[in-house]
Order: C-alpha cells, then structure tokens, then sequence
C-alpha cells in the first residue's frame, strides 16, 4: 500500500542506471527456481538474441515489476509451466505510452504461464487497487489484489506499460514493455 500511495503521489524515486539483462535474467531465475521446484511446475528464462543489451532503466524497478508478475503466475498456476522471455518488442506495435512509441527499441519481458487464466471482462479490472478475478471474500488465492495495480504505475514510471493477454482456463501472458533507454 505505501508503494502505491509513493507512487500516485509522485514521490517513488525512478534511478536508472546500465542494466546487463542477464543481470535480470539470473534475479528472476534465483528467485523463482525453488518456487518452481516446490510446485514441480517447468520455469524457464530466456533472453532472445535481437535484445539489445545493457538497457538504460532503473533495475530495482523493472525487478519489482517482474517479481509481481512472477509470483502472480506461479500463485495462478497448478500445472505445467511459467517462463519468461526478454525480447525486442515488434516494431510496429503501437502504444498507450508516447515514450514507448517513440523510443529506438523497446524491450518486452513476457511472463506466460499455463495457469487458470482471466476471463476477457475481467482483464482490465485486475489493474484496478484491491482487485482479483475473482471478487469474493473468500478467495481461493489470497494476497491483497495490489500487485498489478502498483506494477502498472511502476510500468508507467520507467516510461513503459504492461498488457496481458489471456484466455480462461488456459493462461496468461503480461507483457511489460519498457524503452531501452530512460532518461
């Protein structure tokens, strides 16, 4: 909660510095292996060969970002697989964020999984504060339902945003686009 109220009130601080993506690379897998292993599901990290790299942004941010988005489809995920590939986003993909459209390249980190999915009149939604698929108060996941809420606000700090793309019972995948250098 105090990470969203930093960041609607404009006070979360953005330092971006030279960022190797194999540094991200071995943070998600360090963090995300014994999850993976616990919940015997395929986690895989891969850096596609066209992203450029080091990248200009704020590490701490886009790991915060990641980190939401990853324990997101492991808690979402009963059976078989989360991964996340790094890759320069098409080029001709148009976005919500004029930073991204006119940046020089644009990375993507997508996280799928093989989880329960969101249904369509729910994508949107699961953005907004203290929101879940599903709405009840006995929810079958728990947590506060903050996480997509704050990464989307991080997303639009570092110039970026995050998409998903998921169909129910089936998975997900959230994109978080960032421009390769942030001033």
């Amino acid at each position: 909660i105090l990470d969203l109220s930093k960041v609607e009130a404009g006070k979360m601080e953005v330092a971006p510095t030279e960022v190797p993506l194999t540094e991200i690379q071995n943070f998600v897998t360090r963090t995300f292996k014994p999850v993976a292993e616990q919940k015997n599901l395929d986690f895989e990290v891969k850096i596609q060969p066209d992203a450029p790299s080091p990248i200009y942004t704020d590490p701490q941010r886009v790991q915060q970002v990641l980190k939401n988005l990853l324990s997101n489809a492991f808690k979402f995920t009963e059976q078989g697989s989360v991964s996340m590939t790094i890759r320069k986003a098409d080029k001709d993909r148009r976005f919500a964020s004029r930073l991204l459209d006119q940046a020089d390249q644009v990375i993507a980190f997508s996280v799928a999984d093989t989880g329960i999915g969101i249904p369509m009149d729910k994508q949107q939604l699961i953005f907004e504060a203290f929101q879940q698929p599903d709405g009840t108060t006995s929810r079958k996941f728990g947590g506060t339902g903050l996480g997509l809420s704050i990464s989307r606000e991080m997303a639009r700090l570092l110039g970026g945003e995050i998409r998903v793309e998921s169909t129910e019972g089936e998975g997900s995948t959230f994109t978080l686009f960032v421009p390769d250098h942030y001033d």
